[in-house]
This record gives C-alpha cells, structure tokens and sequence, in this order.
C-alpha cells in the first residue's frame, strides 16, 4: 500500500468541496493505497478565513507530499494552492496525475496493473529505428526482480550515442515515463518502440500527465494503427 497524496480544491463551497475530497479519499483507498488528504485532517483546528493559516496549510501540505509515493489530483479545477502542489511534485520527481471523473464514477481502479511491457507491445522491427524523441519498452529482465512491474517499463529517449541505430557508441539517454527520473541504458536494453495502443492502456492505468505520449497513444484510437510514425 502507497501513501497518496490527495490534490482538491477547497476554497470556494467549502462544506461541498470537502465532501468530495473525502470521496476522492475513498476513492484512493478503493484503489489499495492509503489517502492522505490534508485539507480534511486540518479542517478542525486550521480554518484558512484566520490570517495566517492558508500559508501554513499550503506549507504543511508540501512537507507532506516528501512522504508520499504520489500525488492525485482530482477536480474539474486547479486552484492556486493545487498548482502549487503540482509544482512541487513536478520539481521533486514526484509521480502525479490527473484523475478523471470517470475513473471515479465508475469506480474504475487505476495503478493496479504490474506486469511489465514486453516485446509484443513494440513496434515491429522497431529496434532497428532511430530512438530519440521515442517512447521505448524497457526489457526489465535488466532490472531487480523486485522492480520489474509496468512502472519501470517505458522510457522517453532523450539523448546519447545510442539513440542511432548502427553507432559505435551504446548508451542511451532517457526518462522514465511514470515517475520522470533519468537514466543512462544501453541500447540493448530496450525492446523497441512501443505500440500507441499499448501505450493507450498503460496509460489507462496509469494516467501520467505527458503530451507527447499522449498524442502518440491517442493516434492508434484515430488510425487502429500500429505503425512507428504518429
């Protein structure tokens, strides 16, 4: 179970917005994680209408994103105070995505599929194009066996010798798609360039906030292609 951080507007209606946070709370422990939401457990003792204290709560509320795996955001609208959290976790490479209304009312899961990509969710022959720009499947047989799950498994390839198929030079550049950290790989170690509609479920799952995969994956909905060029 994760520690989540639970994102959602609160000023405003108030007694209304609060009754949806704890909704999204449920929602997030109906997932398998464990909500925290800040604006409720303070509700109690720090009213944001006494000077002071919305600084205080927005302060409080970033130390705690430090200790929670990610950040969900939830909500037709982004306040300011939410921007701020967004922020924070962009700046920390701290997961975070956007969670759709619909995943709620329909109380469908997200962040529950482990297993990783593999070579069927690659572009044909695609280990013989060039990476840059590409989102690729990492082989996680590379990986610790404890870390060998969906999370780990697409890439964004950014940089590096390797990025060109036939160099002498390897190494590859890339970040992860999930979380946003960087890391330096082999070229052999990736699989190819995945599929848009492979990407579409893993993004299904796993709704990360990233345009350009986004766009690529929306192009096998619009095409029923699996081609390598978007």
């Amino acid at each position: 179970m994760k520690l989540i951080y639970v994102a959602s507007p609160v000023r405003g209606d108030v007694e209304e917005n609060l009754k949806k946070a704890n909704r999204y709370s449920e929602y997030v422990m109906s997932c398998g994680h464990i909500p925290i939401a800040p604006h409720l457990a303070w509700q109690g003792f720090l009213q944001e209408e006494v000077p002071g204290n919305r600084e205080k709560s927005l302060a409080m509320g970033l130390k705690l994103i430090d200790y929670c795996s990610e950040v969900w955001v939830f909500g037709e609208e982004i306040t300011l105070g939410m921007q701020g959290e967004i922020d924070y976790a962009n700046q920390t490479n701290k997961p975070f995505m956007y969670v759709m209304q619909s995943h709620i009312e329909e109380n469908r899961k997200i962040r529950q599929q482990q297993i990783p990509l593999g070579l069927a969710d690659c572009v044909p022959n695609s280990d013989e194009q060039d990476y840059e720009n590409k989102i690729l499947v990492l082989n996680t047989e590379v990986l610790y066996k404890d870390a060998r799950h969906a999370q780990n498994s697409l890439w964004i390839a950014w940089g590096g010798f390797g990025c060109t198929f036939g160099a002498r030079g390897q190494g590859v550049y890339a970040k992860n798609l999930f979380d946003g950290r960087e890391a330096q790989w082999e070229r052999s170690d990736f699989l190819g360039i995945v599929k848009p509609s492979s990407l579409q479920k893993w993004l299904e799952d796993m709704p990360v906030k990233n345009e350009a995969a986004h766009t690529y994956a929306n192009e096998a909905m619009h095409t029923h292609d699996d081609g390598l060029e978007p």
